[in-house]
């Protein structure tokens, strides 16, 4: 018995390339990964402005890093734990503070949106927008 090639030679090459493409499925926000800035500033000159980097677990500039937790959705706006520590000291290995905030992100499209963060302490919302891949 004999079997003719089911699949042709460009499907096979197209199948290998779709499972050796990284999906980034563990991406806890439908946000692209890079550096954003508010909106209000230049991506060249982002002086004054809260600039921080998504990489698909959490967000970090220059002196702080905060992890994401208990992520939730509806439609376009995603709420979330934030868990922040911030390193005053260049040299201090351990985080001088940490602070916890309840956020809400209004996503416009998939590199702009509207971060809300609160606490007990304060609220504060920002326009965002993506400005170039880390």
């Amino acid at each position: 018995m004999h079997f003719t090639n089911l699949i042709p030679p460009f499907a096979l090459a197209s199948l290998a390339t779709a499972f050796a493409t990284p999906v980034v499925a563990n991406d806890l926000l439908p946000i692209d990964h890079g550096r954003y800035v508010q909106s209000q500033h230049e991506c060249s000159d982002p002086k004054g402005s809260m600039l921080f980097i998504y990489d698909g677990k959490g967000v970090k500039s220059g002196k702080t890093s905060c992890t994401l937790s208990n992520v939730t959705q509806s439609g376009n706006v995603y709420q979330f734990d934030e868990n922040c520590s911030y390193y005053h000291r260049s040299w201090s290995i351990l985080p001088t503070t940490v602070t916890d905030y309840r956020s809400r992100l209004e996503i416009l499209n998939t590199r702009e949106f509207v971060l809300k963060r609160e606490n007990e302490n304060l609220e504060m919302t920002d326009h965002y927008r993506w400005c170039s891949a880390e």
